[in-house]
């Protein structure tokens, strides 16, 4: 048997750093590269009252919720997930996914370096972010950045058919 290559990621690295991404942490345990068939392994965090509304990319993402409860939207029904259910969402499905359960939600989660690279660029460094809403800066860079790599964002009215609004 052979390998052909072996890659670790030491805790050091850009990867021990956690970004806010419009509320959602996150923190990469793999280093990004520009391979977008490789894959990508993410921790994150949903702090309570989170939501992150309907969307849709080519990208798959398969979540490992570690502990608690996190609601996610699977085509048009909302399934609750709890620690040690997994969530596996093919590319171009429509989902979101909201925390009411009043606490934090840690989970994981694996995804294509292309959706890596997006997270990186839409988030900031959660440290130096205030809490409360997304500032509109934030949300404009968010918008184009959405665009740019071809992905849908649900509107008011999408959201507002899965039972999300946003006061």
């Amino acid at each position: 048997m052979s390998v052909a290559s072996i890659t670790t990621t030491s805790r050091k690295t850009e990867t021990s750093e956690i970004f806010d991404v419009l509320g959602p942490h996150i923190q990469f345990l793999t280093a990004l590269s520009d391979i977008d068939d490789s894959y990508c392994v993410i921790r994150s965090t949903f702090p309570a009252g989170v939501i992150v509304p309907i969307h849709g990319h080519g990208d798959r993402e398969t979540f490992y919720i570690l502990d608690g409860a996190l609601q996610a939207l699977w085509e048009d029904r909302w399934v609750t997930l709890v620690g040690g259910d997994v969530f596996d969402v093919p590319g171009n499905t429509k989902h979101a996914f909201r925390n009411v359960s009043g606490a934090s939600v840690p989970l994981l989660f694996v995804t294509t370096m292309r959706m890596g690279r997006f997270f990186r660029d839409i988030g900031r460094p959660a440290a130096t972010v205030q809490p409360g809403p997304p500032r509109p800066e934030d949300l404009g860079r968010f918008f184009e950045t959405a665009q740019r790599y071809g992905y849908w964002l649900g509107g008011p009215a999408d959201n507002a058919a899965v039972g999300l609004s946003f006061g």
